[in-house]
């Protein structure tokens, strides 16, 4: 009887081992690591479009860089690839339109009568001398109006060969010659006397460039980057 028992569970064994059929291979370690990177690249390329749609290039960019870096052999690094010139341009468009704004200093202050709005810009290259600054300034007084002048700090203008005029181009435009004022009270400063057309031609340029004389420096070609100019922290308006 024990005889017959063992032998109808051995039967039972192979029955069973035959019905279940081959054990399953195990899964390729190289082939599951490739299909969560790629589930990872596609998790972060869905938040890299949707960036770009919002017009978040800067953070797009980012993104994007980190896909072609990690997930360089997915599909979503490929398609990335085709748009990620575009996002760069636009977030360095950015890039420099935020630091151009920054080169500009606004200021407003009380004066009898009213406010005083200035806007001031420094050179884009520092004059050759010790704390030396030259800076280009429109200013709305409420009493006199509205003025551009170049302002000097720690140095002096040299008008011994004229400032009667002064050399002036927009964009690397053909150079011309905007009458100058130096004034009665002795700052170290040069008027534009059409401050009107000065301006109007300035807020449609990215560069101006003004030719001045310093004492100790010679003739200089003053560079302004004037394309971040914001006329709205300027409100006042023009009496003359």
């Amino acid at each position: 009887m024990p005889n017959r028992i063992a032998i109808g569970l051995a039967v039972a064994l192979l029955m069973l081992s035959a019905c279940s059929g081959p054990s399953a291979p195990p899964p390729d370690p190289a082939a599951v690591a490739k299909a969560a990177n790629q589930a990872k690249a596609a998790k972060e390329g869905e938040l890299y479009d949707q960036m770009r749609k919002m017009g978040s290039w800067e953070i797009a960019v980012s993104l994007g860089n980190e896909i072609l870096s990690r997930y360089p052999d997915t599909p979503t690094a490929a398609v990335v690839r085709q748009s990620i010139a575009e996002a760069r341009s636009k977030a360095q468009g950015i890039a420099d339109s935020h630091r151009l704004a920054r080169l500009w200093t606004y200021t407003a202050t009380s004066e009898d009568g009213g406010t005083q709005y200035a806007a001031a810009i420094p050179t884009r290259d520092a004059l050759k001398l010790p704390n030396a600054r030259l800076r280009l300034v429109l200013r709305q007084h409420p009493t006199w109006g509205q003025s551009v002048y170049l302002l000097l700090d720690n140095a002096t203008f040299d008008c011994k060969g004229g400032c009667a005029t002064l050399p002036v181009s927009f964009d690397g435009a053909r150079t011309q010659h905007m009458k100058a004022t130096i004034p009665p009270t002795g700052e170290p400063a040069l008027f534009i006397d059409d401050d009107k057309a000065f301006i109007a031609k300035m807020e449609k340029a990215k560069t101006v460039a003004v030719g001045v004389n310093v004492k100790g420096v010679g003739e200089i070609d003053a560079r302004f980057e004037v394309g971040g100019y914001d006329p709205s922290r300027m409100p006042a308006k023009p009496k003359k």
